[in-house]
């Protein structure tokens, strides 16, 4: 049962009406909902009056509140603004009955996340509840004398240093994926005896292996070389008590997998979860999410994932854009709502963006739109190089 609407709580509270989209989002009932929502569409405000909806009509008390974003900077944005909008709801006498007005939603970052989850359930694995997290700086000194002090020998002609940096780029791909040592060799063995028997293809002269699957053989025959430094470097790590980063997450991920009672107790302690920037997680972060909070597990749970396929440019780091495109395969049954007005952009920048996103087959379709009139025309200027470039907008912002 619905108490209040998005606009009589905006009144309620003093801050702008919400536009029907903005409202579509506050007020979808409890279960999946994935918002995609546009470059300056205001999501963290609609993300904030979303939480504060479903604390007034009863859905969760503000200690139920669960909300992950990727930096510290957009965590504590957001605390501040659901915060904020909390205390003003309980000003008001809204506040649901129940709902402590001094309990404190929850908002950390993802890896911050995983952490806590280590921590209170980790013993489960094992993982010490002391287990430290890496700085880069110090993983790479470890893993520096690692590759130093490995006794076996290594058909390279690359310097230790340059050794380590292959070996913690292989690690942390193998981490992100949820990939064992033991599986690389398995697909290296396999690889190259598929690479060496099978037939030439239609018009291909029976030559052996072309210079593309050559050079593929070669690169995984590399990457299997590394697999007795990768496993030296995690037998130390697991006799340190510490990690990194990357595994960090994909232990996280294999605690969810492996102990659905840990997915229970965080739904009973959360009942609305917010997962910002959603186009920018990476495979094992929706592997610990979906066994966590997804599968269909508990529908009357509200959790709600805001992003964009569009903006997703942290591919580089681990970033997989098909988690959003293919968000229901993991949450089942989702309200999908877009977020479309743009509130900082006029109608000229907009149209050429939406003309340019056009061309992106891998899209969930949206059309970003404004009321801030034409504007200005785009200027196109090419540059010799980056420096003249940053000179050039420097003097038109100073003009």
């Amino acid at each position: 049962m619905t108490r209040y609407s998005p606009i009589e709580l905006a009144d309620a509270l003093g801050v702008h009406r919400p536009t029907d989209e903005q409202a579509a989002v506050i007020a979808a009932p409890p279960g999946p909902l994935v918002v995609i929502a546009g470059a300056g569409a205001g999501k963290t405000e609609t993300m904030a009056a979303r939480v504060v909806w479903l604390v007034a009509n009863g859905h969760a008390h503000p200690g139920q509140v669960l909300g992950l974003t990727f930096t510290r900077k957009a965590a504590g944005q957001l605390l501040r603004r659901v915060r904020s909008r909390l205390a003003r709801l309980a000003g008001t006498g809204l506040l649901a009955a129940g709902g402590a007005v001094d309990e404190t939603p929850t908002v950390s970052t993802y890896h911050a996340f995983a952490g806590t989850l280590l921590r209170e359930h980790g013993l489960l694995l094992p993982v010490e509840p002391d287990t430290r997290l890496l700085s880069p700086t110090e993983l790479w000194q470890l893993a520096f004398e690692v590759v130093c002090g490995y006794p076996g020998e290594l058909e390279t002609g690359r310097s230790p240093a340059a050794i380590t940096d292959l070996v913690l780029h292989l690690s942390g791909q193998l981490a992100e994926h949820l990939v064992t040592t033991a599986q690389l060799r398995d697909t290296h063995g396999e690889l190259e005896r598929l690479v060496h028997t099978l037939p030439p293809g239609p018009n291909q002269r029976d030559r052996g292996p072309n210079q593309y699957l050559l050079k593929l053989l070669g690169t995984q025959t590399e990457r299997a070389e590394l697999v007795p430094l990768i496993d030296a470097l995690h037998a130390r790590l697991r006799a340190e008590k510490a990690m990194d980063f990357g595994m960090q997450m994909s232990t996280a991920a294999q605690l969810a997998q492996r102990f659905p009672q840990v997915g229970a107790a965080l739904r009973e302690r959360y009942r609305v979860v917010l997962l910002d920037e959603y186009q920018d997680t990476g495979h094992a972060q929706r592997v610990a999410l979906s066994a966590l909070f997804g599968g269909g597990a508990d529908e009357s749970l509200a959790l709600t994932a805001v992003g964009d396929p569009i903006q997703s440019i942290y591919g580089w780091r681990g970033a997989e854009v098909t988690n959003i495109l293919e968000f229901e395969t993991h949450f089942p049954n989702p309200t999908v709502v877009k977020l479309e007005q743009n509130y900082r952009s006029t109608s000229i920048i907009l149209n050429a963006a939406n003309a340019v996103i056009r061309n992106n087959a891998r899209r969930r379709v949206k059309n970003l739109w404004s009321q801030k009139g034409q504007g200005t025309l785009i200027k196109l200027q090419t540059f010799e190089s980056d420096e003249e470039e940053a000179r050039s907008v420097v003097e038109q912002i100073e003009y």
